[in-house]
């Protein structure tokens, strides 16, 4: 239910506007003055705030100061009386988002909340668009094992229950849990994705629910988490099993009750997510290690789709590899017609335990190289890696992990040093022997984020 406070020194209006906006379903609270306006935006969250531009104590260009310094999301729409526009097109340029003038119809101003509250939900989907980047490909199903997968995904898309996808690195579970909201009734609003291990243990909470302001230090104002920018939508929190336990015991909660309260703050907030959650790791091992909550694990995996490895299933190969070929001919500018015969026999015999990722990242490199109309078998750069099988027998101290790709192995090595670092950019690039050059080449590769870096904090006046 949206919340909107209104803030008018007089009382019958102040009145009749509280009951029009309860009948239609708003939660409406009302301030007399300027000074109970600023208290309760203190103590609230509102979605929106309608107030007067003339009250005594505090005037409503206050009022819409500090509901955007609290909360930068909160839509205000400021009342100004006949003669009085030119302060209203002043407080627009402070962050109003309308205006309208005194006397008029309440018609109208209905109409101008509609507008706001459209406008606010458009805002949080771009917002969510920022965390979110749409599907490259459509997930192919050459092979019974992926027909089998989509099969399950159809079966379960349009129901509530929230399903665990698990596989080894690089086999596709995000394009999975794409399919699951674009199949179900949620499609129309946000698909929210956070990868759970590329985010500080210290800041997962707040990513997850949201902080209120001096929550914390640097909690100079309210965010929005992802459970409430995927509301009526769905979340798809990767790599789960990095979450600690507190975190873990906060999800339960949330996926149990619908609700939860930010970080700091004491309001309970009731949301509809559905969410999706796909890890690498064997969850039960982990269960059995201490490291997962087994009531966790059997909330999120109410539904299971397993994804095989590529290895598993090699008639998808030529499909996957003809779709990259397409892609990386497109943004290169390259005119190459196809794979030979031969060519096409080293990409099925390979044993792919980067997976999908691994081919991908070949068949970039191979565009990249290639300058000729068809690709031959030595045009394509290929790395010879273990299966995961082999990995595991692998004793303590030994080689690097396989079931990787290349770059999801430095991926992972760059994270863990910068973890491992307190994420201080310099020590993790010590570690790890590179410059500091390198290292935030790095870090904007990988989209690796941290709010203590000065890339990371609001430019001046967005505070």
């Amino acid at each position: 239910m949206k919340r909107i406070l209104i803030a008018e020194d007089e009382k019958i209006l102040r009145e009749n506007l509280q009951t029009m906006f309860t009948e239609h379903g708003y939660q409406a609270e009302v301030a007399p003055n300027g000074t109970e306006a600023l208290r309760r935006l203190d103590q609230d969250h509102f979605d929106l705030v309608i107030t007067d531009m003339r009250m005594p104590e505090a005037d409503g260009l206050e009022v819409l100061r500090k509901a955007r310094q609290v909360d930068e999301n909160t839509l205000v729409l400021v009342m100004t009386a006949y003669g009085s526009v030119e302060s209203a097109v002043n407080a627009m340029r402070f962050g109003a988002y309308d205006y309208i003038q005194k006397p008029f119809e309440l018609d109208e101003l209905e109409l101008k909340i509609m507008r706001a509250f459209d406008h606010q939900r458009e805002s949080r989907q771009l917002e969510a668009l920022k965390v979110v980047e749409g599907p490259e490909t459509d997930i192919v199903s050459e092979s019974q094992q992926m027909k089998q997968v989509l099969a399950i995904v159809q079966r379960v898309a349009r129901s509530k229950a929230t399903v665990l996808i698990t596989g080894e690195t690089g086999t596709g579970k995000e394009r999975v849990a794409e399919a699951v909201h674009r199949n179900s009734w949620r499609t129309e609003h946000n698909l929210v994705k956070v990868n759970c291990a590329a985010i500080p243990e210290e800041l997962i909470e707040s990513e997850l629910f949201g902080h209120e302001r001096g929550a914390f230090t640097g909690a100079l104002r309210r965010k929005i988490g992802r459970f409430e920018l995927a509301d009526e939508g769905t979340l798809f929190l990767d790599e789960i099993s990095s979450m600690s336990p507190r975190t873990q015991a906060k999800l339960l909660r949330a996926l149990q009750d619908q609700e939860f309260e930010r970080v700091g703050g004491e309001r309970t907030l009731k949301v509809d997510v559905r969410v999706v959650a796909a890890t690498n790791r064997d969850l039960l091992d982990a269960i059995d290690r201490g490291e997962f909550r087994s009531d966790l694990f059997h909330r999120l995996s109410v539904v299971n789709i397993a994804i095989p490895p590529l290895r598993e299933r090699r008639a998808d190969i030529p499909p996957l590899s003809r779709i990259f070929l397409g892609k990386y001919c497109r943004e290169m500018h390259r005119n190459i017609r196809g794979f030979d015969e031969e060519a096409q026999a080293l990409l099925l015999e390979h044993p792919w335990s980067g997976n999908v990722r691994e081919l991908k990242n070949a068949i970039e490199r191979t565009v990249l190289m290639c300058d000729r109309e068809w690709i031959t078998p030595g045009d394509i750069s290929l790395f010879e890696t273990r299966s995961p099988s082999a990995a595991q027998s692998q004793p303590p101290g030994g080689r690097m992990p396989t079931g990787l790709d290349l770059e999801e192995m430095e991926r992972q090595a760059v994270l863990e040093a910068l973890q491992r670092a307190n994420w201080v950019q310099k020590d993790a690039a010590t570690a790890l022997g590179i410059s500091s050059r390198v290292i935030n080449y790095k870090i904007k590769k990988y989209n690796f984020k941290n709010p203590r870096w000065n890339r990371n904090r609001p430019a001046p006046g967005d505070e």
